[in-house]
């Protein structure tokens, strides 16, 4: 795409922008670097930038990963608290480093006759950011919710897909969203901010930061709910690929119900490209 700016705008928090761009480079695309790579985490860390009382104690309650807690140690100085078990974590056959940083404290609860005598909120938390945890727990809701209790405390969600594509067609691997909902639940009335596709925070931050020209760009992208009505909200082209957890069937469902934010302006298929 000579003469084209090229930016992956991704939902997943689970990495750095540094380790994104080592993933890219191996998939062949060596001219992208990391301000090419826009991640909730990038977007987060600039709102933090610009609203600096969410991080004024120095310490946040993560329910997330590692690339959620090296990101805001390493571009803001903020600890993290709450984390799993720092192990690998393997998935679909891909040994990928998700969880937890030497940065993050794991948060390990007894569920017994003690337990709500055991649930320590004493550590002050400028905020509760919740993303992908794989280590998620009912402990971890008790926490965020009382944190929560303090409406002084910022609610930060880095993104709401509720599922991930998986090897497995039979199977329903749970994504952030299926977190977050439980957070949200208890969290009642209070509503978080999202840095994720395809919430209004990554929106203007793509208008604020790439002097954004719509009617010259396209969004390509597989899932229907967070990439085309990401692209369709931003005002821009959407291409819908065939790659993700979405179907034809669904592009036809929201046709037949009009659902212009779900509806992509083409669509593409590999099988179909190659085959031809």
């Amino acid at each position: 795409m000579k003469g084209k700016r090229v930016y992956i705008v991704t939902n997943n928090s689970t990495n750095t922008t540094e380790e994104y761009v080592k993933k890219v480079t191996k998939l062949g695309f060596e001219t992208l670097h990391e301000a090419n790579i826009i991640s909730p985490n990038v977007v987060m860390v600039d709102y933090l930038r610009r609203h600096p009382h969410y991080t004024e104690k120095g310490r946040v309650y993560a329910i997330a990963s590692g690339g959620v807690v090296d990101t805001l140690h390493k571009e803001l100085g903020v600890e993290c608290i709450g984390g799993g078990a720092h192990v690998p974590f393997q998935f679909d056959g891909i040994h990928t480093r998700l969880l937890y940083s030497l940065f993050i404290q794991p948060d390990h609860v007894p569920l017994n006759s003690t337990f709500l005598n055991s649930v320590d909120v004493s550590k002050e938390v400028s905020a509760v950011v919740v993303g992908y945890d794989p280590h998620f727990s009912y402990n971890k809701i008790m926490k965020a919710a009382n944190y929560l209790l303090n409406p002084s405390c910022g609610f930060f969600i880095t993104n709401e897909d509720a599922t991930f594509p998986g090897s497995r067609k039979d199977i329903v691997v749970p994504g952030t969203g299926s977190i977050t909902a439980s957070i949200r639940a208890v969290a009642l009335p209070r509503q978080p901010i999202v840095f994720g596709k395809p919430g209004e925070k990554l929106q203007n931050y793509l208008r604020e930061s790439l002097d954004l020209k719509p009617e010259q760009t396209i969004m390509l992208g597989d899932r229907l709910d967070t990439d085309i009505s990401f692209g369709n909200r931003l005002g821009v082209a959407t291409c819908w690929m065939r790659t993700g957890v979405h179907k034809e069937d669904d592009v036809k469902r929201a046709i037949e119900a009009k659902d212009t934010d779900l509806i992509p302006t083409y669509t593409f298929s590999f099988e179909e490209f190659y085959a031809n």
